[in-house]
């Protein structure tokens, strides 16, 4: 049986360095193989931890390392860019984060953790966003 595949949005795996115990352990215990992110997260996620977080770059270098050895990462290119366009314009929802979602639906993912965006809302009759902290 396939494991389902899940897409974590940055901010979920920010919780990672958050204070927040009962968040930073939930993203612990639900990273797997069979999960996926994109280069748009891996970029997001390395500029919040230098200029927000104040990681420094070893710091930084061991979450992207546990990152790229668990998560199949995606490429953006201009597949992704163009369900993108389509996904912002049906759905309403900002550039940045139609990246995201064209990216999810691209590798095949039932589900996509995410605090930012609207909860429960399914994508192409496909995709789910769900926030996991509610």
């Amino acid at each position: 049986m396939n494991a389902k595949k899940i897409f974590f949005d940055t901010n979920a795996l920010l919780y990672l360095l958050s204070s927040d115990e009962d968040k930073s352990n939930w993203v612990s215990r639900n990273l797997q193989q069979s999960n996926v992110i994109s280069v748009q997260v891996l970029n997001e996620f390395t500029s919040a931890s230098l200029r927000k977080i104040k990681l420094t770059h070893a710091e930084l270098d061991v979450f992207l390392e546990l990152f790229t050895s668990t998560f199949n990462v995606r490429p953006l290119d201009l597949e992704t860019f163009e369900t993108g366009l389509m996904v912002s314009r049906r759905y309403g929802y900002q550039h940045y984060d139609s990246m995201i979602i064209a990216a999810a639906l691209q590798a095949g993912c039932e589900r996509l953790y995410s605090e930012d965006m609207q909860h429960r809302q399914t994508i192409d009759k496909r995709l789910q966003i769900v926030n996991p902290f509610i």
